[in-house]
């Protein structure tokens, strides 16, 4: 029977061999660690992107005629208006809310006391942020009373730069030097959306701004049982047809299509991924590797003490059973060391970001129990196969041979 002291016993002995070839897996696994955490940690924040909108949205953008057709000729540039958003809510059931985006340019805007230059300012309906699932540190958004309402929602960069804080429901904003009143307050953005810095008023007031009729971008977004490519390709056939534009023309309209553009970035990281795991497996193979040179050296400095245990009566599957233990014990024990240092490293590098300002949604990296249980299951399977053929080796030495070798 295999006492677990006795193997502690026998690693101590070779403490130097056994603390040599624990160094490389631990190093190997650290790293696995490491590059997967990192992997994970920019999926996550890609999909934090997208969080802001509902996955079933698109966002539809008007270009230029590239071909003459019935009523454009090429080179002619493409507008929507309020017609073109009533009948796609009309004739398409599926749509469940739609807005038109009027950009608004104006040089500033300012309070009682201050102003700022860095702003978007967005014309919407209340449906918009149906689409867009911002959420609101203060206030609320637009209802259906607010169209012609001189009210106003502002991101949370402008209420900090206009207003010192966010509390400043109430207060006024100038527009042109009209007056807008803050009925909300949008919540700190992430890493590469702008809605902190983002404004919305009324699409009705933006376009009496604008001293128009027509814009340029509208959004909506569908419901689940859609499929979201399809219906692109179907809306770009109705705006073709009902704007008297041919169907081929490729530059008329562009489209944002929010659920093939997440599967094109999950498509991505999966292979980022895959790529990060075949390059931290291949150092943790460099560690299986120096574990097997290493119980090999081991095994042949044994041979004596095997043949003596023969000797005794002890059988080879018992001298193999001790030899494949000991090669996991030294995997698992330098493994989880190597975990632990990969954790450790993992939060101090998260501290930093956030210490030094950092996007934390988006650059903090990442590992979870899959992770942890996928690693500790490749340290036990690395630990066998690196024991095996030294362990083999073990249980073949004959007692003779051990004579011999003690001899000498």
């Amino acid at each position: 029977m295999i006492q677990i002291p006795e193997l502690l016993s026998a690693i101590y002995k070779n403490r130097d061999k056994s603390i040599i070839a624990g160094i490389t897996v631990a190093w190997g696994v650290m790293l696995l660690i490491l590059l997967v955490g990192t992997g994970k940690g920019l999926q996550n924040g890609v999909k934090k992107l997208f969080s802001s909108y509902t996955i079933k949205t698109i966002e539809v953008f008007s270009g230029e005629a590239s071909i003459s057709d019935m009523s454009v000729t090429k080179g002619d540039l493409i507008y929507f208006n309020i017609i073109d958003i009533n009948n796609i809510s009309t004739n398409f059931d599926y749509v469940d809310n739609i807005s038109p985006v009027v950009n608004v340019q104006i040089p500033k805007i300012y309070s009682e006391r201050k102003s700022i230059n860095r702003f978007s300012l967005l014309g919407v309906n209340e449906n918009y942020f149906n689409i867009k699932t911002l959420k609101l540190n203060k206030g609320r958004f637009f209802n259906v009373k607010d169209k012609n309402r001189k009210v106003i929602i502002i991101g949370y960069d402008i209420a900090e730069n206009l207003f010192n804080n966010v509390n400043c429901i109430g207060q006024v904003i100038f527009l042109k030097n009209i007056g807008y009143k803050i009925i909300g307050v949008i919540e700190k953005d992430n890493l590469f959306d702008n809605s902190g810095f983002n404004i919305y008023i009324s699409y009705e007031n933006a376009l009496d701004i604008n001293s128009k009729t027509d814009f340029d971008e509208f959004i909506l977004s569908l419901n689940n049982e859609v499929n979201a490519e399809e219906f692109q390709k179907t809306l770009k056939v109705y705006l073709s047809k009902n704007k008297g534009i041919n169907p081929k023309d490729k530059t008329a309209f562009y489209f944002n299509n929010v659920e093939s553009t997440l599967k094109s970035f999950n498509t991505l990281f999966s292979a980022i991924n895959l790529f990060l795991w075949f390059i931290g497996l291949s150092f943790l193979v460099s560690g299986m590797l120096g574990i097997f040179n290493i119980m090999t050296v081991i095994v042949r400095d044994r041979i004596g003490e095997f043949g003596i245990r023969k000797a005794l009566g002890a059988t080879p599957k018992s001298i193999q059973l001790m030899v494949l233990i000991e090669s996991l014990i030294i995997t698992l024990v330098s493994g989880i060391l190597g975990l632990i240092i990969g954790f450790v490293l993992i939060s101090l590098i998260n501290l930093y970001i956030s210490i030094t300002g950092g996007n934390t949604s988006f650059l903090v990296l990442d590992v979870n129990i899959y992770i942890i249980l996928a690693a500790i299951i490749l340290l036990t399977m690395s630990g066998c196969v690196a024991g095996i053929i030294p362990a083999r080796k073990a249980s073949k030495v004959l007692p003779i041979e051990a004579l011999r070798e003690l001899n000498n």
